[in-house]
């Protein structure tokens, strides 16, 4: 199956798409780009969340020190605590845009 992906957010710094067929999304942030299950993405967005309300033990600014795991086996996101902050606003700002097309559906009923 060809997926046919459904932008939900898309920056400088990345994007995250959801495929209308299949539900998968596809996140893409610095150097990695991933696809999720939609229930493996919603686990990963509060993992995000969660590792910025973290404490920051960095000895300097630009420390890579914010390991997030994702569901692939050895695959994991290390950012620095901004960069891990900035995931979680490009993860937000794509749920903001998954619910604003939820409403809009609403008043759009497929024929």
């Amino acid at each position: 199956m060809n997926c046919e992906f459904q932008s939900l957010y898309f920056g400088d710094d990345g994007y995250v798409v959801r495929c209308k067929q299949c539900g998968h999304y596809q996140i893409a942030f610095m150097c990695i780009a991933i696809t999720f299950a939609e229930s493996d993405y919603q686990a990963f967005c509060r993992i995000v969340r969660c590792k910025c309300c973290e404490a920051d033990y960095s000895f300097a600014e630009h420390s890579k020190c914010v390991i997030i795991k994702t569901p692939a086996e050895g695959i994991n996101f290390l950012l620095t605590k901004n960069e891990a902050k900035r995931f979680a606003e490009i993860l937000d700002e794509a749920d903001t845009e998954i619910k604003a097309l939820s409403l809009i559906s609403l008043f759009n009923p497929k024929k």
